[in-house]
């Protein structure tokens, strides 16, 4: 695919850009980033498409290596918190939510505990393993976003509804495993944060009858995939 020279960069990662380009944004690869990673966002974005949760649609182009994708003109939720939004953690909370209640009957997702050996060593498997196994037969499984922060919410400059963003490592697995997911995240970068976080996540859990002795198990875990996403 050729640019005519009009596009406007607007997100840079380790792996790709991307561009914005008559109304739509390009997620650009680069080369060596493996074709069949890139199918498989596609159709991890179309799974959640199906599942009502994500408005943003992903379209083939002539190279495998660049998607074309729904335009988002907004800002983060980062941003927000940052200029004095204090809501921000009820808003992952809400999230949450729409996630987890989503009906899961006919989309087509992998499970966590299926895909673990891709992250982990075979050691690391036989820790992380069982407690996922453990706490699917605990807890019903539900789609669950697995990158869930400030950075991977968008605000539309329209005034719509939030918009959740990035799905690339969604799977099927119980709850508890996304709330760990973001503990661990935000534990990370701004430690300060957590108990406001726990706060706005505690009814939920509850709700859930999720014990705090699975969410530390499940913080194990996620925190063996973050060091493996940490290089």
């Amino acid at each position: 695919m050729d640019f005519d020279g009009s596009q406007k960069v607007i997100g840079h990662g380790a792996q790709a850009d991307v561009v914005e380009y008559y109304g739509y944004a390009y997620k650009i690869y680069k080369e060596t980033y493996p074709s069949e990673w890139i199918a498989f966002e596609k159709d991890q974005q179309k799974a959640v498409n199906q599942a009502g949760i994500s408005p943003i649609r992903y379209y083939d182009t002539d190279d495998d290596h660049i998607i074309k994708m729904d335009l988002i003109r907004g800002v983060m939720l980062e941003t927000k918190m940052k200029a004095g939004f204090e809501g921000g953690f009820e808003v992952i909370a809400e999230a949450f939510r729409r996630i987890h209640n989503a009906d899961i009957s006919n989309v087509n997702m992998p499970r966590l505990i299926d895909t673990i050996n891709y992250i982990m060593t075979e050691d690391e498997c036989k820790t992380a393993g069982p407690i996922i196994e453990r706490l699917s037969e605990k807890y019903s499984s539900c789609i669950c976003h697995l990158d869930m922060h400030f950075q991977n919410i968008m605000f539309p400059d329209d005034g719509g509804d939030f918009i959740i963003i990035d799905w690339m490592n969604t799977r099927i697995a119980p709850p508890v495993i996304d709330y760990a997911r973001t503990y661990v995240v935000i534990e990370e970068f701004v430690k300060e944060l957590l108990p406001y976080y726990q706060a706005a996540i505690a009814e939920d859990m509850k709700k859930l009858g999720i014990e705090d002795r699975d969410l530390q198990d499940a913080i194990s875990v996620e925190r063996i995939i973050r060091q493996h996403e940490r290089g």
